[in-house]
């Protein structure tokens, strides 16, 4: 009799245990998310296995929310084969992004996504005096994120770039592409198109990323840009020298 009891006794212990964490709560995601990144998950609903939220990203000090709700869905087949597995959709995505992990690294398959320019100020200066404008479309390749760093390419367009500081509008589309592997990274700048000229490289390091390059404007609208370009960075003649640095 005792053994059955302490066989009932266990039966009912995983259970319990069980329930609770297919019923976790999401707000343990939000907790483990702000622990190893910049991103916040905010009034979250749902599990932690299948939940919604909106996400916010943020330096330490502020944060800026992406417009929309950020849904997350695990997939149990994947997990019975020895992967963690989830899904992840939202309003600015074309489709879901699914992100794997295989014990050794964290692969995020490719996809696209459109943010308001707005989001750039969570890199902190200058973006966050200059209050940009505009849509950032952001188109990234198969990634992989492990102990070494981060491997893949990443592509984003600032399209219709504005800035509370200038009357000028649009200032321009800009690009940069950056590519990556195995921690170390290369990033370039290029103006596309309009009356605000930027140009320059970067690295990626360590977590360090490092940006220099230059800004300028048509002759015609220097006069009119002055201001917003002397924001940017210290002058060199005409031009403005672009000297940023960000950690990762």
């Amino acid at each position: 009799m005792s053994r059955r009891v302490l066989w009932g006794s266990i039966l009912v212990i995983l259970t319990v245990v069980l329930t609770c964490l297919l019923n976790a709560p999401a707000t343990w995601l939000g907790r483990i998310v702000s622990e190893h990144s910049r991103a916040r998950l905010l009034y979250p609903s749902g599990t932690l296995w299948d939940g919604s939220a909106i996400l916010a990203m943020g330096d330490g000090r502020s944060a800026r929310a992406l417009p929309g709700r950020i849904a997350w869905r695990l997939q149990w087949k994947e997990v019975l084969r020895g992967d963690l597995v989830v899904d992840f959709r939202h309003p600015s995505m074309e489709r879901a992004v699914r992100v794997r992990y295989d014990g050794r690294s964290v692969n995020l398959n490719q996809g696209q996504a459109m943010w308001p320019a707005a989001m750039l100020e969570i890199l902190g200066a200058p973006f966050n005096t200059i209050s940009p404008g505009g849509l950032l479309l952001i188109r990234w390749g198969d990634c992989r994120f492990d102990e070494a760093g981060f491997e893949g390419s990443v592509q984003v367009d600032w399209n219709n770039a504005q800035s509370a500081l200038s009357p000028v509008v649009p200032l321009g589309d800009f690009r940069v592409v950056l590519n990556a592997n195995e921690g170390t990274g290369s990033a370039k700048l290029m103006t596309l198109k309009g009356p605000l000229l930027m140009q320059g490289e970067g690295r990626m390091e360590r977590g360090q990323a490092r940006f220099s390059g230059t800004a300028d404007a048509e002759p015609e609208m220097r006069a009119r840009l002055n201001s917003l370009i002397g924001v940017l960075g210290p002058r060199s003649g005409d031009k403005v020298l672009l000297n940023w640095e960000y950690p990762t």
